[in-house]
């Protein structure tokens, strides 16, 4: 498959600003991934094109899209276009989850199968201005939590939601976590 071809449907290369040798590319990744179940699953012995990996790294690659598949139907459950109303009074009002949808501990992995069973809260506006932490600096709780509810669903503002996701998300590259080293605890 070539490049051009390749990076409609995926990317073409791995990520150069991480210390080290940096990930395998997407690409060759799948390449060790097509050769192993070709090869009935023989994933100690990588293909022979250099660049490749270790059959355990496109292993690992190949668990990793299948999480990052389970986080967007985690996402869905709680989340889901038929499950959220927006709420007029919050500026791109978007859906926001916790414990996160890629988190074990997400609602969904829990047994929440609707957003509306989990507790419910909202963005509260304290000023104006540009910086959206400082405009959106808090939540209030909507409704009267049992305290037993295995998640949090809110009403965010779109570009907030964003910028939190993409600096966690930028976070778990960069600390190259892995989902069996990272468990979320919140303690009051």
């Amino acid at each position: 498959m070539s490049c051009g071809l390749w990076s409609s449907r995926c990317c073409c290369r791995g990520r150069s600003d991480l210390p080290g040798p940096g990930p395998v590319p997407d690409r060759l990744c799948l390449q060790g991934i097509l050769f192993a179940l070709y090869n009935d699953g023989a994933w100690q012995s990588p293909p022979p094109e250099p660049g490749v990996g270790s059959g355990q790294t496109c292993w690992r690659r190949l668990e990793w899209w299948q999480k990052k598949s389970q986080a967007n139907n985690n996402r869905q459950a709680i989340c889901g276009t038929t499950k959220f109303t927006k709420d007029p009074t919050i500026t791109d009002d978007s859906c926001d989850e916790f414990p996160f949808a890629g988190a074990y501990e997400s609602g969904a992995l829990n047994g929440v199968d609707h957003g509306k069973d989990c507790g419910q809260v909202t963005a509260v506006k304290k000023g104006s201005g540009t910086g959206l932490p400082t405009v959106w600096p808090t939540v209030a709780v909507i409704g009267t939590p049992s305290g037993n509810e295995k998640c949090v669903r809110g009403h965010i503002p779109g570009p907030l939601n964003s910028d939190l996701g993409g600096a966690y998300g930028n976070f778990v590259i960069s600390a190259r976590l892995t989902d069996d080293a990272l468990r979320l605890q919140i303690a009051s």
